[in-house]
């Protein structure tokens, strides 16, 4: 797992681009009519010639121009990025609707999801409309019975798009960096296995008591303010409420399948109400306020342990809280005073307490 899910980026953790098969480059008609049909498309704009001062990208694109003309029918996959298509209607994309699978129009201009564009793509599994203009999802959506993966992530959203319980399919949804002030509209979306709520001002844990079979909570980079209402989320294993305004760990006693948390930039100042989170493979508290290791020699399959940038004044507790976890291989202690006012011995030091490191801050351990 990357360090920093607070900036969780859908370009990591969001189903990766279809691959392309057959990469056909708009305007270069001969090449498309000479290749035989294909099942995956990336449209891309035209290289420049060399000598040429002409800017190919402004006057390629045109509100009335289908420029998705040569591509066969049976076309599952089809990746329209950055090609500031404002308009979808030109596109004609319900003729592809008997097979495609996977939609990619990222970096668009895209501000309104027409129904009669969407709704006969009753095949289409995967849909990503990253950074584009979109306010309102309306009905565009509804009634996808196979979408499972949404991403919304980067546009003018103010609120969990009703339309998400009409969608019975769906198990992972990005609306990372939008305008969200509240959990809203989920209760519906049984299915759902990931949810990215993060770069939102959402101040309030709440309405997500339906969401039994959730697996990945990101939530970071809003405004909230307290651990709570999580306790129906019996499939947790990813928590992330990193940069938030959180000053207290509690109301974690539910989550027996939790294997990640992080909550670093927060105001936490105390390790505690772990006692129930045995599977934890990964913490994060770095850029707190704790003042001592404590209340982790419980955590017997911990992996890494982030906590850098808090108080801890010595390495006493590394012994008792550490020594004998036999799986942790990372520890991150670096701007705490016990590195900061012992710069010569730091390393050593901890490298003799906890043989069992292979990394200490961002620096492996040598063998």
């Amino acid at each position: 797992m990357s360090k920093d899910p607070e900036t969780h980026d859908p370009n990591a953790q969001v189903v990766s681009a279809p691959t392309v098969n057959d990469t056909v480059a708009v305007g270069d008609e001969a090449a498309v009519s000479a290749a035989p049909p294909e099942r995956s498309a990336r449209v891309v704009l035209p290289e420049p010639e060399e000598e040429s001062d002409e800017e190919p990208e402004e006057a390629f694109i045109e509100e009335d121009r289908d420029f998705l003309v040569e591509l066969p029918d049976e076309t599952e996959d089809l990746d329209l990025v950055h090609l500031k298509i404002g308009s979808l209607a030109p596109l004609r994309l319900p003729r592809f609707a008997a097979h495609l699978k996977k939609l990619c129009l990222r970096q668009n201009f895209i501000s309104r999801l027409e129904p009669e564009i969407f709704q006969p793509l009753q095949n289409l599994q995967e849909l990503d409309l990253y950074d584009n203009k979109v306010k309102h999802v309306g009905d565009g959506l509804n009634g996808l019975p196979e979408l499972s993966v949404l991403d919304l992530s980067f546009n003018l959203i103010r609120t969990v798009p009703e339309a998400l319980q009409q969608l019975p399919a769906l198990h992972t949804v990005y609306f990372v960096q939008n305008r969200i002030s509240k959990i809203s509209n989920l209760q519906a979306s049984v299915s759902l296995r990931s949810l990215e709520l993060g770069g939102n001002k959402i101040r309030k844990i709440e309405n997500l008591e339906s969401l039994v079979n959730l697996e990945e909570l990101w939530i970071g980079k809003n405004k909230i303010a307290k651990l709570e209402n999580l306790g129906t989320l019996k499939r947790l294993r990813i928590l992330s409420l990193q940069s938030n305004r959180i000053t207290k760990l509690e109301n974690l006693e539910e989550l027996d399948s939790l294997e990640e948390l992080y909550l670093s930039h927060n105001g936490v100042q105390r390790i505690e109400a772990l006692e129930h989170s045995t599977k934890l493979t990964t913490l994060d508290l770095g850029n707190n306020f704790i003042p001592e290791l404590e209340n982790v020699s419980h955590l017997i399959h911990l992996q890494e342990l982030w906590m850098s940038n808090n108080k801890i004044p010595n390495l006493h507790a590394l012994d008792s809280q550490l020594k004998h976890i036999t799986t942790l291989e990372t520890l991150y202690l670096e701007g705490n005073p016990c590195q900061t006012e012992d710069m010569a011995g730091y390393r050593r030091k901890i490298i003799l307490a906890l043989p069992q490191l292979k990394q200490i801050d961002a620096t492996y351990v040598k063998v």
